[in-house]
């Protein structure tokens, strides 16, 4: 599979060479079920021979950081792991905007043609059902398809995705994650939620226990922490992927962290070696159990080794 090529700026996305393209743009936070059939209808379109070439444009940091500064919610992917999740879709390249006050102000009629027709000789745009362009919002879909249309060009409107009733949103996804409802969120997701960072070094007092874990330091500080407890986890370490299992919390049996405080750390099965430096995925796949305070190390390491079997049962019913 070829690289995907990543620009962040549009001097760089001339250098991508494209023709007759289609394109999409948004956020894209947590690159959920709803993100993925725009995705969807957006490769389709170069499959189907109408377009030559697709491509997805997209903000970082979140506009909101800059339009509503105190409403910004924690994110569900950085920008490196939204281009990780979005790598399996056949696009020809992504750009990557710097989101300032600067581009807040673009008026949406000025963002289709300097961001979007121009880099890219955009002949179709695909678009969410709830997507606004330009200066405060105001390129609705109704908008910005009459003005599009007016240019030639073609547009699809993409409607909302529905899982259990529910129209799946980045919000509903947080409060499912926060609220320690893995399951829900994956199934929003469409995929197991990601976390990456540099391995840090802690105590090792996992180690101590028969289970020496990879402290996580996380690189981004908006990203939305799990709710405190035990995860089963895959983990991507360089090219190889491993099982584990993961803690979200104060690990408060060894440790005396504050509270509230949700440090991460994961046990690889079947590894031994020094991970401290390495940048890692980790995949959560199901909650296993709320954290808590043991009587003892030896009652800790004994509920350990149970974690350890439920998490293996989990992981190998596909979750």
């Amino acid at each position: 599979m070829p690289v995907l090529r990543v620009v962040r700026s549009l001097s760089e996305a001339v250098g991508l060479r494209a023709t007759n393209a289609a394109v999409t743009v948004g956020v894209f936070d947590g690159v959920h079920s709803g993100h993925r059939y725009i995705l969807d209808r957006l490769v389709k379109a170069k499959h189907s021979g109408s377009v030559e070439s697709c491509f997805l444009v997209t903000f970082d940091p979140h506009p909101i950081v800059v339009t509503h500064s105190r409403e910004t919610p924690p994110m569900l992917t950085t920008i490196d792991e939204r281009v990780h999740l979005l790598s399996e879709f056949d696009l020809d390249g992504i750009l990557v905007l710097t989101f300032d006050k600067v581009l807040a102000g673009v008026h949406y009629r000025d963002f289709l043609v300097d961001y979007l027709v121009k880099p890219f000789d955009m002949r179709l745009l695909v678009l969410g059902y709830d997507n606004h362009l330009g200066r405060n919002r105001e390129g609705s879909p109704e908008k910005v398809t009459r003005l599009a249309k007016e240019m030639g060009l073609d547009v699809d409107i993409v409607e909302a995705v529905k899982n259990s009733d529910h129209i799946v949103s980045s919000a509903e996804i947080r409060n499912a994650i926060e609220t320690g409802n893995l399951g829900e969120a994956n199934r929003f997701l469409g995929h197991p939620y990601l976390i990456s960072g540099s391995v840090v070094e802690g105590e090792g007092r996992g180690r101590d226990l028969g289970f020496p874990t990879a402290n996580i330091g996380l690189i981004d500080p908006c990203k939305l922490r799990p709710a405190q407890g035990v995860y089963a986890v895959r983990v991507k370490v360089r090219k190889t992927m491993y099982k584990g299992m993961m803690n979200v919390g104060r690990a408060p049996t060894m440790k005396s962290l504050p509270e509230g405080a949700r440090n991460i750390e994961v046990h690889l099965f079947d590894f031994d070696g020094d991970l401290y430096g390495e940048k890692v995925l980790v995949f959560c796949h199901a909650f296993l159990r709320e954290e808590r305070k043991f009587p003892s190390a030896q009652d800790l390491a004994d509920q350990l080794a149970k974690d350890k079997v439920s998490a293996l049962e989990r992981l190998r019913e596909g979750h």
